[in-house]
């Protein structure tokens, strides 16, 4: 009990100590994981980089599967961490088992259309020159398994909402272990190949739901997962969906939007070309691990700050987490553009891999400006989805996409390296938008509070 109540002190305290707090463990969490697609991506490089290329053109899949489940878990974060904050902890109980028969559902209905519709998204991207069998090889695990997959974002998900930061990590690291212990044994020693590698990171995402499962139920959290006592709560189903619909439908649909513009880059630069410019992108993920962590940690700060009725603490939460993100991108950028030769020859693991060493080396210094932009975009977003305008942060970011597919498409008419500064610009185009209507967001919400008037230097202030 006495665990629950710091836990619930922890999530509603100082704002930097609690961002700290939340965003350090979570920001290991993320890089294990990352780290985890680094070492799968070096494993299966010793396949050529035919295997790299149907990764690449299978990934969306996969992701678009992964994005229902991490589009329903900020819902459920939000709600719970607003109901926390409330001091409504059965709102909060009652949202646990809601969100798991939510998942339930989209799971098997997402399995049964993908199983349909894998091999035609597969033909268009890869142009009719990508052999689909070995693409399906990799994509079927995750068909079979999308539970689980899904699972997996909405237990990080709702121990966020209560400040449980650390077993976060510690799912992260068990998960991230069994994957990179059996990534070599099942492509290799079995001989399964592309298949072993997703093989892999599904058996450790099945094991991280069931450690979730046995987590709820031996009542150690703050948040009790309580089937017997369930109540159907419909005004909390209905803040979660609000919340969580249009977060997946943004996290499935961006995926899906990558299809015509991964095709746009196949057709432009070939195997070669989307191997560079995929992996090279990968690297900026791990860069922008820092914030990612503090943007995904802000959402369940600001919720439970609403809750309390505290405008001047989302104020604070949202400047200290643009200071943050801000120099963390730019040290980012600045190693990247330093040391980006040295950071691909990881990924040299076969005589075929040297073919796109130099295209993927200036698509790493090109794509560094992206640390920068991304970081503004981020906080921002997360800023958007806390104060309850998740429509709108869908509809930003879809944009994002749909501008991707235009700028993608006009470069494609060049080069590949056009490609890769059209990645730029329309990162730092809506990098300027969703800043713009971040501050709107939160200058609205402490006007609804309170009648305070807000400057936008108060929020983004770096000094």
């Amino acid at each position: 009990m006495g665990i629950g109540r710091n836990r619930t002190e922890s999530i509603l305290g100082d704002p930097r100590r609690t961002l700290l707090s939340m965003a350090l463990p979570m920001l290991l969490a993320i890089l294990v994981e990352n780290l985890q697609t680094f070492v799968d991506g070096m494993w299966c490089s010793g396949l050529g980089t035919e295997a790299l290329s149907a990764i690449s053109i299978s990934s969306c899949i996969y992701t678009m599967i992964v994005a229902l489940g991490t589009g329903m878990a900020v819902g459920a974060s939000a709600s719970i961490s607003k109901s926390i904050g409330a001091g409504d902890m059965r709102s909060a109980e009652n949202a646990v088992p809601a969100i798991i028969a939510i998942i339930l559902g989209m799971s098997v209905l997402s399995s049964i259309a993908f199983w349909f519709l894998a091999e035609p998204i597969v033909h268009f991207i890869g142009q009719g020159q990508q052999d689909i069998e070995t693409c399906m090889e990799y994509i079927r695990p995750f068909l079979a398994m999308s539970f689980f997959l899904m699972m997996n974002s909405v237990w990080v998900g709702i121990l966020r909402a209560e400040g449980a930061s650390m077993i976060c990590m510690g799912m992260s690291l068990m998960a991230s272990g069994i994957n990179i212990t059996l990534d070599p044994v099942l492509i290799y020693g079995l001989d399964m190949g592309l298949e072993g590698a997703a093989v892999a990171t599904c058996i450790s995402y099945a094991a991280v739901t069931f450690v979730g499962f046995w987590y709820y139920l031996s009542g150690r959290t703050t948040v009790k997962m309580r089937f017997r006592g369930f109540r159907h709560d419909r005004k909390v189903i209905r803040e979660m969906l609000s919340i969580g619909c249009p977060c997946s439908l943004e996290m499935f649909v961006a995926p899906l939007l990558m299809i015509p513009q991964n095709a746009i880059v196949f057709s432009c630069g070939g195997s070669n070309g989307m191997v560079a410019y995929t992996y090279a992108f990968k690297f900026i993920d791990m860069a922008l691990i820092p914030a990612n962590a503090i943007s995904k940690s802000l959402i369940p700060i600001i919720s439970a700050e609403i809750g309390q009725k505290r405008p001047d603490k989302v104020l604070e939460s949202c400047r200290i987490a643009y200071r943050t993100t801000l120099l963390v991108g730019f040290t980012c950028m600045a190693v990247i553009l330093i040391a980006a030769d040295v950071l691909v020859e990881l990924f040299m693991n076969s005589e075929s891999m040297e073919a796109v060493r130099d295209e993927m080396v200036l698509a790493m210094r090109i794509f560094s400006l992206t640390c920068v932009f991304h970081t503004f975009r981020l906080v921002g977003t997360a800023i958007l989805q806390a104060t309850r305008h998740a429509v709108l942060s869908s509809a930003l970011t879809l944009s994002r996409e749909l501008m991707f597919l235009g700028t993608f498409y006009a470069a494609s008419m060049y080069s590949m390296e056009a490609i890769f500064w059209a990645c730029d610009a329309t990162n730092f185009t809506m990098m300027f938008i969703i800043t713009v209507f971040a501050y709107r967001a939160v200058r609205e919400l402490v006007r609804e509070m309170d009648g305070k008037e807000m400057r936008l230097k108060s929020m983004i202030s770096i000094k």
